[in-house]
């Protein structure tokens, strides 16, 4: 009679195939075409890293690795002279900008203010993982109008997901303040609080 045990279930699993994290066309739109807008050696710039802001030539995904080298290019040039941090900030808050400017982005800036901020808060889960599916955000609130957001991502970058959150939550007419507050290699915590505008 034959047995099976452990070494049959380790002989049976395989590994998924690494599929590398790919970055939807729109995220790029939101930040390059309709908020940036990149001309000169700007534009050369992400053309030189794949990225080509000529709507016609773009394809539905890019790598990761090509998303972080554009926002690079983009600190370069829209946020010369500062720090990585408050550059990846003031992306994040462009990024909402340009964001709000396409067909989707224009319903949920019509939507938001109706929904009010803890229900736009609550469906940033959602909209990250349309942007990102790799990523993993989990909120908790710690008292009134204040949460704490934990985000899982192999690839971080907090400063950049901070703008991001505050630019939506400013969407929703109040004045919010995002810090972060753990940086760790595969993720990080934001604090996020809010007042009335």
């Amino acid at each position: 009679m034959e047995r099976r045990g452990s070494k049959d279930a380790a002989v049976g699993a395989r590994k998924a195939p690494y599929v590398p994290v790919q970055v939807p066309r729109r995220n790029f739109e939101g930040l390059f075409v309709h908020a940036l807008k990149p001309s000169g050696a700007f534009a050369q710039s992400l053309r030189d890293i794949g990225y080509d802001t000529d709507t016609d030539a773009s394809q539905e995904y890019y790598p990761l690795t090509v998303w972080r080298a554009a926002l690079g290019v983009a600190r370069r040039f829209a946020c010369a002279g500062q720090p990585p941090e408050e550059a990846n900030r003031a992306l994040g808050h462009h990024y909402v900008e340009g964001f709000a400017q396409t067909l989707v982005g224009r319903i949920f800036a019509t939507a938001a203010p109706l929904l009010g901020t803890e229900r736009c808060l609550t469906r940033l889960p959602t909209y990250l993982k349309a942007g990102r599916e790799d990523m993993k955000m989990v909120l908790e609130p710690v008292q009134e109008r204040e949460w704490c957001v934990r985000v899982v991502d192999g690839d971080p970058l907090p400063d950049f997901v901070a703008g991001v959150v505050e630019g939506v939550l400013r969407r929703t007419r109040v004045r919010p303040r995002v810090d972060v507050l753990d940086r760790q290699p595969a993720g990080y915590a934001l604090r996020v609080r809010w007042e009335d505008a």
